[in-house]
């Protein structure tokens, strides 16, 4: 399977709008392009969807006016619906040339370009030769076109080369998704595909910082190029799930690359980065989509996952991966309505599902508080203090009988001596909690007495011999993806003697760092990116931070 195969599947599979016109800002700029203008929705360009300006082999500056099309260009195309190529073309020759390009670029050279991600049909073939000739007519402008043929050897060479890119990352991307019936083997070859990447070289050290920077974003470009071929691919494969999980590594391994190499507060990262988290988001909409009509029946994956191990697994995976995607959503504007939606099918998966109302590792505490972080952010109050409150008087029942606790290694084989074989006793694997804490933090931030006082009061005395434990993250944890530090190696875990006697009191204990573990010094710190703690979370398994938790809180309490 060669790249250049591989990219003609991946330019089939875009829409003009938000992807295509996207694309191709980034191409130029990497061939060495000055892109002056994008693409804007809305706004009418006189034909003209990107200018750029480039020097030739002559040393001497052109002026490139792009047209951008969808799909094949037939006959038809050139001259009559939305997308008809010959009045565009046109325009952009006589009302773009003359009276919206810059007048020091009016004397130059003008390459109208004609884009899309299909071919010239042979059909149409006579009529761009007659549009080319017409063209050619006019003063110091020329016709061309780009399709598939034309773009795909170029995105090869400038997105992904060699000297940036090494041949085994190629290889890797490539069995990434030839093994995209595999899910677990397609996300483990697209993480190394990502790693070849941002492997920097030996002289990068000694470079400029412009060249550096220069380096770094055409890192990022390849990789989330490589990214955006994946979710088309598993679109087409009908396997969203790798390019979903891969999507979130992604978003992590940019940012810790780019606080590595100084680079997370530059405006042309930020813009790169923001495109990735929109596009992260719209793989978690399509995937959800997908999904869903089988989420939502409880039915449905009994029949998929009949034992309860296996069946509480995947709900407690979905809840935490939807409860993302709000979170997500909750850091752009304008987004109400696409929020409230989302909301409420977390409320209805949860609804569906009250098997998530006791965790069967004390790692799925995670998604559980995902799960709450997210309703508070939305002002979602009750919806959070009933169900900390279901979990609290599930986990009591649990703890007075011995039987469905928490498995504090978070291994299968643990939770079936325990739950199945009967070969462990239930609290053979119950010295460790997180659940705890969490739960009183949670209940402490929605100002909760009563769950609190049930935690203190009933269950607290049933816990002897059980430590419970909260985890504070160091700055380190903005590096951790990528790197080969595990958890452990980036946080700081707090053993907890108990339960606080009110709300306030439980809220000040829960947000009193240890040393070293100031939420302020991280570079993500007071931009939306804080919500990649939410990632980090998910994909690391580590204890969401309580900081966090209280950032959910006072968004909530705005809007």
């Amino acid at each position: 399977m060669s790249i250049q195969l591989i990219l003609s599947h991946y330019l089939a599979g875009l829409r003009e709008r938000d992807e295509l016109d996207a694309l191709l800002p980034e191409l130029l700029r990497e061939m060495g392009h000055s892109v002056l203008s994008r693409p804007q929705i809305g706004v009418g360009q006189a034909g003209v969807d990107i200018v750029s300006t480039m020097d030739n082999d002559q040393g001497v500056k052109e002026v490139f006016l792009f047209v951008i099309k969808f799909g094949d260009v037939g006959r038809a195309d050139l001259y009559s619906g939305t997308q008809a190529v010959d009045p565009s073309v046109r325009e952009a020759c006589n009302v773009f040339v003359r009276n919206r390009l810059p007048e020091p670029l009016r004397g130059l050279k003008k390459r109208i370009v004609l884009v899309s991600n299909g071919l010239l049909k042979q059909e149409a073939q006579d009529g761009f030769s007659a549009l080319t000739h017409d063209v050619a007519e006019r003063h110091l402008c020329s016709l061309e076109f780009w399709g598939t043929d034309q773009l795909t050897p170029l995105i090869e060479k400038h997105l992904f080369d060699d000297s940036l890119l090494l041949a085994s990352g190629k290889s890797d991307l490539r069995a990434a998704l030839a093994g995209l019936e595999e899910s677990d083997t397609a996300i483990h070859r697209f993480i190394r595909f990502v790693s070849s990447c941002f492997n920097s070289s030996e002289t990068d050290g000694a470079q400029s910082t412009t060249t550096r920077k220069k380096h770094f974003l055409k890192r990022c470009a390849s990789a989330s190029m490589g990214w955006a071929v994946l979710l088309v691919w598993g679109q087409s494969e009908g396997n969203q799930k790798p390019g979903v999980v891969a999507g979130e590594y992604l978003a992590l391994r940019m940012w810790a690359e780019a606080v590595k190499s100084g680079f997370s507060a530059d405006q042309a990262f930020n813009e790169r980065f923001t495109a990735i988290i929109h596009l992260l988001v719209r793989a978690l909409l399509d995937y959800f989509e997908k999904v869903m009509p089988q989420l939502l029946s409880r039915r449905a994956l009994l029949a998929y996952r009949p034992d309860r191990l296996f069946y509480t697994e995947l709900v407690f995976e979905e809840v935490g991966r939807l409860s993302v995607l709000l979170l997500l959503l909750q850091r752009f504007p304008d987004q109400d309505e696409l929020r409230s939606e989302i909301h409420d099918l977390l409320v209805t998966l949860v609804n569906e599902h009250t098997g998530c109302r006791l965790p069967v590792y004390d790692g799925q505490t995670i998604d559980l508080t995902l799960l709450m972080a997210a309703l508070m952010g939305e002002s979602s109050q009750q919806s959070a203090k009933r169900l900390v409150s279901e979990v609290t008087a599930r986990f009591y029942r649990a703890l007075r009988s011995s039987r469905y606790l928490p498995v504090d290694t978070d291994l299968l084989e643990d939770a079936v001596a325990v739950n199945v074989t009967g070969a462990a006793e239930a609290r053979d694997f119950f010295e460790t909690s997180t659940l705890v804490p969490a739960l009183a933090t949670i209940a402490a931030f929605l100002d909760d007495e009563q769950t609190l006082k049930h935690l203190r009061d009933d269950a607290k005395p049933l816990l002897e011999g059980v430590t419970l434990e909260r985890w504070f993250p160091e700055v380190a944890l903005e590096t951790l993806t990528g790197s080969k530090k595990s958890v452990q190696d980036v946080g700081v875990s707090r053993a907890l003697s108990g339960i606080r006697g009110s709300a306030s009191e439980e809220v000040e204990a829960s947000l009193n760092p240890v040393d070293g573990t100031d939420p302020m010094a991280f570079k993500w710190h007071g931009t939306p990116w804080s919500v990649l703690v939410a990632l980090s979370s998910r994909i690391h398994r580590h204890p969401v931070p309580t900081w966090f938790l209280a950032e959910q809180v006072q968004l909530g309490q705005q809007r």
